[in-house]
């Protein structure tokens, strides 16, 4: 017989052996202690739902509350992740998708984050594909080409089932960089911004206040939420956060983190948020904020850069940021059940993916892949301080 409950901090050591032995990427019982239950944003809801026979865990859903203004109107959503079941829970994925669907609580329920297999499913339960080809396009700057191309090769090679059970055994490309702080810029008009440094918080603050100012559908991104999304107890470090100043404070901010898809490919460097002040040219914004991840990725040895959910920028927006390649994905990405409180939403958002799991749902190399890469000899780490300051109240 199958129990359903609410996830409790008691549960992280089973929800962790539950999601190594399901193929997803595998977590310390800190790293899901974090991901579940630290969330700034979460308020009452419950971090997700879990589902039991005879007093085993055999599947689990993760809700993550998230914050957004709507036409200028607080509202509280959620967002769907780490969705699977075990061996023995058999049936229980759909008993808990439904359970979920019925007393999330939010205005609306949502996730960005899926693959193939679980988009069908996703339809299956009920949620609809609301972004259209928007959802599905990507930009890719290739960055380390033969390490690309040969994991590629090794990628088309996988396509059997043999092969893929062979290579997935093997760790390989294993030259991946802990941090990416010593291939951070320390000057130029991108610079690192520290949510937990006081001055830096207020930019980011003024930042989201300003984004949100208007009509539409934009999340919250508070100095908070940023914190959070980067203390990472597995991969401290593998994320960046990165602001390119203005005459008012911020004109733009990037996040971006190191992800190893899988272990016969070579690490990447993903973009998991972009957004540009309002008022401010994003034909002339976005290509510094991408030619700076992109540099950054160059000198971490990473095979490429990534932006996925591209398709809200106009393509001018990415003109002389150097050779790229447009990929339409053949799968939706993002599902959603929205109430009618929540049509603006519906309508209105376009995600950057910095609203759901990218943060910590991207695989990280296994500490054995690890390595120390020294950045450019004559590099100085100096920190710099931020020469904008956030207009007084």
């Amino acid at each position: 017989m199958i129990t359903i409950r609410t996830v409790r901090p008691d549960d992280v050591g089973a929800i962790a052996r539950l999601v190594k032995d399901g193929g997803f990427p595998a977590r310390s019982e800190a790293g899901w202690h974090w991901a579940l239950f630290e969330n700034p944003e979460q308020g009452d809801l419950p971090a997700g739902l879990v589902a039991e026979r005879n007093n085993r865990l055999v599947s689990l859903i993760g809700l993550q509350a998230r914050r957004f203004m709507a036409e200028r109107e607080p509202l509280t959503v959620i967002s769907g992740h780490t969705f699977m079941s075990g061996p023995d829970g058999r049936g229980a994925g759909f008993a808990l998708a439904r359970r979920a669907l019925q007393s999330h609580g939010g205005a609306a329920i949502y996730t960005l984050n899926n693959n193939a297999r679980s988009a069908d499913f996703h339809k299956r339960i009920g949620l609809k594909a609301w972004l259209g080809g928007n959802g599905r396009k990507s930009v890719e700057w290739p960055v380390h080409s033969v390490t690309l191309m040969a994991g590629r090769a090794l990628t088309r090679v996988a396509s059997s089932e043999t092969a893929y059970d062979w290579l997935s055994r093997r760790e390989l490309f294993r030259r991946v960089p802990e941090s990416l702080s010593p291939f951070l810029p320390v000057s130029g008009d991108v610079l690192p911004i520290n949510p937990a440094r006081r001055m830096d918080a207020r930019l980011i603050e003024d930042f989201s206040a300003a984004t949100t100012s208007g009509r539409g559908a934009i999340p919250l991104r508070s100095a908070e939420v940023y914190a959070y999304q980067m203390a990472d107890p597995d991969a401290r470090g593998r994320t960046a956060l990165l602001a390119l100043g203005g005459m008012l404070g911020l004109d733009g901010l990037i996040q971006i983190a190191i992800t190893k898809p899988n272990p016969f490919q070579p690490a990447e460097l993903q973009i998991i948020d972009l957004a540009i002040r309002p008022g401010v040219d994003t034909a002339i914004a976005v290509p510094k904020l991408i030619r700076t991840a992109r540099e950054i990725a160059r000198k971490a040895r990473l095979s490429r850069l990534k932006l996925p959910f591209a398709g809200r920028f106009e393509p001018a927006c990415f003109d002389g940021t150097g050779m790229r390649v447009v990929r339409q994905s053949d799968h939706d990405c993002a599902h959603g059940l929205f109430s009618t409180d929540a049509r603006s939403l519906e309508q209105a958002w376009l995600p950057t993916g910095f609203e759901g799991d990218l943060f910590f749902a991207l695989r990280v190399a296994p500490p054995s892949a690890r390595a120390k890469i020294r950045p450019p000899a004559k590099e100085k780490l100096h920190g710099t301080a931020w020469k904008y300051q956030a207009p007084e109240a």
